[in-house]
């Protein structure tokens, strides 16, 4: 039975093992840096988590949760109404681009590495399909989008995430250049054939 201390120190384990993945990447989550980091003697890492591995996995889903409940509550609040395109990109590039820079090369960083790293698959899955609810949802309530599959928005959302971090832009920037990739891509799809 876990006591009410052991469990804030394990959540602060994880607290630290994230901010860690986000600053620094997979390989900046180590056992001294995460007890450093947390404040917590080094043997606690071991003592709640039984080895990297899984303090690790802990922290991958502990962000995964933390974008998940992101988009859920930024659709939650959406109202019903009709949206013209540049609106909703500009809604939905917000919606699947974390707010600070650091966790948005995490949140890219996480996607890459699940093709490699089976810690991370299962977490990138979670978080791609909540992303495409939560695209579907903006797109009907909106009134824009019809027929658009949401997968479709988010390759073109991540394609311009990419290049634009690859450009060397700040989240501003980020943004600006996925809403501008999906304005182009809902004005198509809006204009009768």
């Amino acid at each position: 039975m876990t006591t009410a201390k052991g469990e804030q120190r394990r959540a602060a384990l994880v607290r630290a093992a994230t901010e860690l993945l986000q600053s620094g990447g997979l390989e900046a989550v180590a056992h001294r840096a995460v007890a450093g980091r947390a404040g917590v003697p080094l043997g606690a890492t071991t003592y709640y988590f039984a080895d990297l591995v899984e303090l690790r996995r802990a922290a991958v889903d502990a962000l995964a949760d933390a974008d998940v409940a992101r988009m859920a509550a930024a659709v939650d609040a959406l109202p019903a109404r009709r949206r013209g395109g540049a609106a909703v990109a500009r809604m939905i590039a917000t919606l699947l681009t974390p707010d600070e820079y650091g966790a948005l090369v995490a949140w890219y960083e996480r996607y890459v590495l699940a093709a490699r790293e089976p810690l991370f698959a299962a977490a990138a899955r979670r978080t791609n399909a909540a992303a495409r609810d939560a695209v579907a949802t903006v797109l009907s309530r909106s009134g824009v989008g019809a027929g658009l599959p949401p997968q479709v928005i988010l390759a073109v959302v991540d394609g311009a995430v990419l290049g634009a971090l690859a450009d060397g832009a700040g989240l501003t920037g980020v943004r600006s250049a996925a809403a501008d990739a999906l304005t182009v891509v809902l004005d198509s799809a809006s204009r009768p054939r």
